[in-house]
């Protein structure tokens, strides 16, 4: 007689033990009390790190671990993160019955998921736990009462955790989907194609795309070509009707109609605002004329004698006099810095007409428009703001729906210690806690940064989740400090970069850390340019 296989779906359950626990302190299991005897952690609520003989993690709410008995030679230890931390605990024996010519052949099984799994829809198990739990309290209760109980219970957990699987399929659709519309923006898509293929309806599909992208099927569309529109309008020498043509458009007058009402201004003025060649005394200015839709080739980066906070030195004057000489030598159209240069206006205007801009009073909004009032585009600034802060609003509910109410905190690293980014550092509390309103660890609410001697002082502030800032260069080694939570690696740029830009393309990767699997990480848009300039933790 053949045997089944060692991991199936069971159906003869016995039930053990099924306990819901309220854990303020490390918890401890023994080893299973039957060598065929297994374990099921359900989190309701909170979270705790857990040991599992010499393995270990973090457990969140929703998380399920089934550990089998060859897992647990030697016990298992729950330790809360949060104040407190709500489990469902049930020990079983599980096998598989089928009935055969002289009798039943019974094998034992390992439930056919092992390991550490996330569900969605944990309110509808919380309610199949409470059956089960109620019924193992009666003084009398019979086995098949609890296995009918339990199943209905792992069935639950199971739709659960293929709901997730078929949610981070979905991601991984949503994404090959985008892509693909904006590499092919000219050509004409329907909707009810696309979520045909999608494998959803053209409702759910519109309701999907919309929470993926922040924008309508047609919305995004329409808007990749006109990215692609103000490309070749300040990178080329061509004619409207052209660019119209290019991007998908036959009625010129339409096309203008539409670029106006998403960029902000018609193509034509665009156009003309956007081909002057700008000298640029700051790194973070760069970064909001290429928001803006000012072509590389016409910036004229010259901030390296601007970027020190004390006043300069009369030798260090004359180094700027030779350098404002060279200026003078690349004969800009215009020259855009901040009033750290104030000293030097008079002789940066008799190169070209020049605006400094408050850096560290304003914010990077206000510094969008100042520099785009210089370029008489305002209405520029105001439809990129108004985008902005849709995909800011999608990207902050993909993470609400990803990690809850988990904390997070930003760290940038170097040999021999790291700085920690409190929520009073604007360059990423206006990021993190501002427009995706993530919360920062307690404890960090009160400082702008705090440098430390280690990476083991981070366990001091038990974030959920820990962005580590690397030099390149550096690749700090997190293992050896055993650090507690979700350490997301991440480069200093674009998160240190006070812009317009750096701020769009930081809300990217925080969707890639905090809200999409391993398996579904975007890649960098084609559409934009990722300029990595110097950046510094000094405003």
């Amino acid at each position: 007689m053949r045997k089944k296989d060692k991991y199936s779906d069971p159906n003869v359950i016995t039930v053990n033990d099924v306990q819901v626990l309220s854990i303020s302190k490390e918890w401890k299991l023994v080893e299973a009390r039957d060598r065929s005897e297994q374990i099921i952690i359900l989190v309701i609520e909170g979270r705790a790190s857990f040991r599992v003989d010499k393995t270990g993690g973090v457990l969140n709410q929703g998380d399920c671990m089934v550990i089998s008995p060859e897992d647990m030679q030697e016990g298992l230890a729950l330790l809360p993160i949060t104040e407190n931390i709500y489990i469902c605990y049930v020990a079983l024996f599980a096998a598989y019955a089928r009935k055969e010519r002289d009798g039943w052949l019974i094998n034992e099984v390992m439930l056919p998921i092992q390991g550490k799994h996330h569900i969605e829809a944990i309110s509808l198990i919380h309610h199949h736990i409470e059956q089960l739990h109620l019924a193992w309290r009666k003084d009398h209760f019979d086995q098949a009462t609890m296995q009918i109980l339990f199943l209905k219970l792992w069935q639950a957990i199971m739709a659960g955790i293929t709901l997730q699987e078929k949610k981070t399929d979905r991601q991984q659709i949503l994404q090959g989907i985008a892509e693909h519309m904006e590499q092919h923006c000219e050509e004409t898509f329907q909707i009810e194609e696309i979520a045909r293929y999608s494998g959803m309806t053209p409702t759910l599909f519109y309701q999907q795309f919309k929470e993926y992208t922040s924008l309508t099927p047609l919305q995004f569309i329409n808007r990749k070509r006109m990215e692609k529109a103000c490309q070749l309008l300040v990178t080329q020498d061509v004619m409207i009707p052209e660019v119209a043509s290019e991007v998908g458009y036959r009625d010129v007058y339409y096309f203008s109609r539409m670029f106006k009402k998403i960029v902000g201004v018609p193509p034509y003025r665009f156009k003309k605002s956007l081909q002057k060649k700008i000298a640029v005394l700051h790194p973070a200015i760069i970064g909001d004329l290429l928001a803006l839709g000012v072509s590389i080739q016409h910036l004229i980066p010259v901030w390296e004698k601007h970027r020190q906070k004390r006043p300069y030195s009369q030798m260090e004057a004359a180094t700027l006099e030779f350098d404002l000489y060279r200026l003078h030598q690349m004969e800009p159209d215009l020259i855009v810095g901040t009033d750290q240069v104030a000293p030097w206006l008079e002789q940066l205007e008799t190169i070209a007409p020049t605006w400094l801009i408050p850096f560290k009073t304003t914010t990077w909004r206000d510094h969008l428009q100042q520099v785009a009032a210089m370029l008489g585009i305002t209405e520029v600034a105001t439809s990129w703001l108004y985008y902005y802060d849709l995909k800011a609003a999608a990207a902050r509910e993909r993470i609400r729906k990803k990690i809850g109410n988990e904390t997070v905190m930003a760290v940038r690293a170097w040999d021999g210690g790291a700085r920690i980014f409190g929520a009073k550092r604007r360059k990423i509390s206006d990021i993190l806690y501002g427009d995706l309103q993530v919360r920062p660890p307690v404890g960090t609410d009160h400082f702008a940064f705090l440098d430390v001697a280690s990476l083991d002082e981070l366990q001091d502030f038990q974030a959920d989740h820990i962005l580590l800032f690397d030099e390149r260069k550096i690749r700090t080694d997190v293992r050896k400090h055993r650090l507690k939570g979700n350490v997301h690696r991440a480069g200093v740029y674009p998160w240190l970069h006070y812009s317009a830009l750096g701020h769009e393309q930081a809300i990217s990767e925080a969707l890639t850390h905090l809200a999409e699997s391993q398996e579904c990480t975007k890649k960098e848009s084609g559409s934009s340019i990722f300029l990595r300039p110097q950046v510094c933790d000094n405003d």
